[in-house]
């Protein structure tokens, strides 16, 4: 019986092992960016080293480092597609903006749209109420558990979530809504 592993040359290996090393801070920094739990981070990170040893006959020449991205930006948007039966995700919506602000080749339009919906996005936060605002921060930029944002609020778990669901819905309805306008 013949293995399935894929044998490169001793060099190959070599070379894998440290760009591998080279290039891992980047990689979980960009998976990290693109808004997947931190603990979940060194999972995908180990999943997109599996692939790119499983494709490396498909990288050829080039930024190694990009190419790890690339393909850890199409198995974070696999995630999001199977994201109901597991939770490595931290918000969709926000997972679903990044992916689309980071596309492989960006034109000057491109920027410019990607700067205004950021700008978009501030000023819609900006709008929520302040204790709206805080409970948005503890959760999606100092990484918080709801269980954790309820203790600081004195609060049920439950309350938190179902805050941070209406705040998020109040985000892209307003995200919506700035961008219906910009577009008239």
């Amino acid at each position: 019986m013949q293995s399935s592993k894929i044998e490169l040359p001793v060099r190959s290996q070599e070379w894998f092992i440290e760009n591998v090393r080279k290039y891992q801070a980047r990689l979980r920094a960009s998976i990290r960016a693109l808004g997947v739990r931190p603990e979940a981070v060194d999972d995908l990170a180990q999943d997109v080293f599996i692939l790119a040893w499983q494709k490396m006959t498909d990288f050829g020449t080039g930024d190694f480092g990009a190419w790890l991205v690339q393909i850890a930006r199409r198995l974070i948007a696999n995630e999001r597609r199977k994201e109901a039966g597991r939770r490595r995700i931290l918000a969709g919506e926000f997972t679903d903006f990044m992916l689309r602000s980071l596309a492989e080749a960006k034109e000057p339009a491109e920027q410019l749209a990607q700067a205004e919906e950021i700008g978009t996005l501030q000023d819609c936060l900006e709008r929520l109420p302040p204790k709206g605002r805080q409970m948005i921060q503890w959760r999606y930029f100092e990484q918080l558990s709801p269980g954790a944002i309820a203790s600081r609020l004195d609060r049920p778990s439950n309350y938190v979530r179902q805050s941070l669901l209406r705040l998020r819905r109040l985000l892209l309805q307003c995200v919506e809504r700035q961008s219906l306008r910009q577009n008239r």
